[in-house]
């Protein structure tokens, strides 16, 4: 079996289709040494030295290994936001859906999609996607160009609208709060007794506060003299953000952020803020929960810091190879250009250098800095892929099925879960009732014997 041969019989199933063609059309140009030559070669002493001048190529990891890890960090909080979702949805006039523009499949919520769909109103709500962290893109190794394009292929496949931003942003806040003003110009007519209200959702820190805030500020610095903007300026803060995810735990009440003076206060423009809601185990898979890691939005002590720096090593092979070494001018881990590996405890060397820390500390640190500041990697794999290569509509309809069986289970289903609760409740108070009785028994009981004790 020679050395192509190999390629094709290891690649994985999930990712074979895509990566096969371009690989091996790669590697056909690459001048290899087959194992029988190699044999040959290290057999004879003589040519030892010709032996060691010829360099492999560098082959990256196609496949990432099944780790034992937890599959989700859905809280009860969570499906409490759940609940209170489908309460607000008879008031609401549009939503907002948060995604990092780095993992635009694993930071996709279907639970929002489902529960969209099963209420009567998903016609006429209008929903905005929003990747976040748009500055965290501008070095990918994919071509922006080409990375936009490919966005708006497959949310076209969906018929889906959405924008790319930095939450932090004032031109982008600007943008956007023209949009939400051209949606409220369609209700202008017929308003709302509560105004035009928002919903903002999506995954744990995606920037949901951050934009809620943003949006507040903006909206407050043009309703307010310039004199008087610093004086204001401490009220803008009505979210509490944070860098690791599960800061916000309740849904916020209605924040105005409509700036238009002659808008009526009944009539003005709202939003909510509300909780970042993961996904349960149950549809939840080993790669996207690392992938959710990296991107900051689950807790980053749920899985072994070396198990996610070995991901993060992954990707940064498997992407640096694919697109070519020659479009990243520097080093996306130290050798990563020159003597790139495969072994996650080689880079944690390297990037210690002679400072005396431990892997664990090492690795902690290092995925930290590429989930806060880093640029230039993609989260997702399937993100490499070309359009006719990837369906995010089959993808989508593939992962409906799995949420709608958790229906069908009723895990999901509030209407089972209130009734659950509340047959619960009469459990507790016949049983408290009962328990009462018991001890007004017994404290007669007691009485009487003590009556009897003493006559």
């Amino acid at each position: 079996m020679n050395y192509v041969t190999k390629l094709q019989h290891f690649l994985p199933k999930t990712i074979a289709f895509s990566y096969r063609q371009r690989w091996l059309s790669q590697l056909v140009n690459i001048q290899t040494v087959s194992p029988s030559d190699s044999n040959l070669k290290a057999n004879n002493t003589n040519n030892n030295n010709n032996n060691n001048n010829i360099k492999q190529p560098f082959v990256p990891r196609y496949e990432f290994p099944q780790y034992n890890i937890t599959l989700t960090d859905f809280k009860g909080h969570q499906m409490k936001a759940l609940k209170n979702f489908q309460k607000l949805l008879p008031q609401l006039n549009m939503i907002i859906e948060l995604r990092d523009i780095r993992a635009p499949l694993s930071t996709r919520n279907l639970l929002f999609d489902t529960l969209l769909s099963r209420t009567k109103k998903s016609s006429t709500l209008s929903k905005l996607i929003i990747y976040t962290k748009k500055d965290l893109l501008s070095s990918s190794p994919q071509d922006p160009k080409k990375y936009l394009d490919k966005l708006i292929k497959w949310h076209n496949e969906i018929n889906e609208k959405f924008i790319i931003m930095n939450c932090n942003h004032n031109k982008d806040i600007k943008t956007l709060m023209d949009l939400i003003n051209w949606q409220n110009n369609k209700f202008i007519k017929n308003p709302l007794p509560m105004g035009f209200r928002i919903l903002i959702i999506g995954m744990p820190n995606v920037g949901k506060s951050t934009l809620t805030n943003s949006l507040r500020s903006f909206a407050t610095h043009n309703d307010t003299d310039h004199h008087h903007h610093d004086k204001e300026k401490k009220n803008t803060v009505v979210a509490k953000t944070g860098g690791q995810a599960g800061v916000t735990r309740s849904i916020s009440e209605c924040i105005r952020i409509s700036n238009d003076k002659s808008s009526s206060t009944m009539h003005g423009i709202y939003i909510v803020d509300s909780p970042g809601v993961g996904l349960p185990g149950r549809i939840n898979n080993c790669q996207r929960m690392l992938t959710l890691s990296l991107a900051g939005c689950i807790k980053d002590n749920l899985i072994d810091p070396i198990i996610q720096a070995d991901y993060l090593l992954y990707l940064i092979n498997l992407q640096q190879q694919l697109t070519g070494k020659k479009r990243n001018s520097h080093e996306l881990y130290p050798g990563s250009i020159q003597n790139p590996t495969n072994n996650v405890y080689e880079v944690l060397k390297r990037l210690k250098g002679k400072a005396n820390i431990n892997d664990n500390s090492m690795a902690m640190s290092w995925v930290d800095n590429w989930r806060q500041s880093r640029k230039g990697i993609i989260f997702d794999p399937e993100l490499l892929l070309e359009c006719d290569e990837f369906s995010l509509k089959d993808y989508l309809g593939n992962e409906s099925k799995k949420i709608r069986t958790l229906y069908s289970d009723g895990m999901l289903n509030t209407t089972t879960t209130t009734t659950t609760t509340a047959a619960n409740n009469n459990n507790n108070d016949n049983n408290g009732a009962k328990s009462k009785k018991k001890k007004k028994d017994k404290k007669v009981s007691s009485n009487n014997n003590n009556k009897l004790f003493i006559n």
